[in-house]
This record gives C-alpha cells, structure tokens and sequence, in this order.
C-alpha cells in the first residue's frame, strides 16, 4: 500500500473522522453539564456582584463548546492516517493524569501539582535540569500565588498532609 493509498480524508475512505465522533461527545458532554448548570441557586444580590454562581461555569462549557465546533470543521479537512495503536507515552500520559486526580486528594493540589509537573516533562522525555526543577516549583508556586493569594482559593492540604499534621 503506498502513502497516497493511506492518506485519504475520512469521507474518501467511507467513514467519519475522528474530531467529528469525539466532538459528538464533548458536546453531549457539554450540553447535559450546561443544562445542569441551572439547578445552580443564586446569590442574593448583595454578594452576587453582578455574577452570579452559574456564571463561571456556563462560560467555561461555552469556550469548551465553540473550540470543540472549531475542532469538528477543521476536522473535516484534514487527511486523516490509518489508524495505529497509541504511543506508549500517551498511555503513560494518561495514566499519570488518572494517577494525578488521585493524588490532588491524598496529597493535596499543590503537592500533587508539583510531582505532575516533574513527572510530565520525564515520561516526555525531557532531560533531568534545573530548569525542570525550576518550572517544577515555580509553576505551582504561581497558581497558588494567583488563586490562593490573589483571588482567596482555599487550597485544601490532602489526606497525607493532615495526617502528617496531626503525627507531629
């Protein structure tokens, strides 16, 4: 088979790409969130500052929603490769990712976020540096300057570190 023969947009080929069926999904996904989103209650009006709760999040799923429409069009366009089996680096990926919702609560976000982004650049392939080391304390230094200081987030301290808290 020659590259000419592999490469052919997915409607030549007698299916949908990819971007339209997983698009599909984001934005079932976001529809049913969105419709969610008004069991949201209000704020009186006197904390409301003229945003209320539901405000944030409907504007997130909209983002969500417009890129994704923008994904599925250019989607379209594009030729699409015959389909090989992922890369062991997007599996590791994905595992840390899983392995990173599972330590933001039983370590904490800042600590989890902190072995995230040590971790990421490794499994990538990033070679070990002070500016890994850099970005790996700075990044979740910023976040935390920028939501916990800034913007009064509460950052909770995990499992792990209360129980810490609690030994000594």
């Amino acid at each position: 088979m020659t590259v000419q023969q592999q490469m052919k947009r997915p409607a030549q080929a007698g299916r949908l790409p990819r971007d339209l069926a997983i698009g599909a999904v984001v934005l079932a996904f976001t529809a049913v969130t969105y419709w969610i989103s008004f069991d949201i209650g209000e704020a009186p009006a006197a904390l409301a500052q003229n945003v209320q709760p539901a405000t944030f999040p409907r504007m997130v799923l909209a983002v969500i929603a417009s890129l994704t429409v923008v994904m599925m069009a250019l989607g379209l366009q594009h030729k699409d490769r015959a389909r090989d089996f992922p890369k062991p680096v997007m599996l590791m990926t994905g595992a840390l990712m899983v392995a990173f919702a599972i330590a933001f609560e039983a370590i904490g976000p800042l600590a989890a976020m902190t072995l995230f982004c040590v971790v990421m650049p490794l499994i990538w392939g990033a070679g070990k540096s002070a500016g890994l080391i850099a970005y790996a304390l700075l990044f979740p230094f910023a976040i935390y300057m920028l939501f916990g200081v800034v913007l009064d987030v509460n950052f909770p301290p995990g499992l792990i570190i209360n129980l810490l808290g609690k030994l000594f």
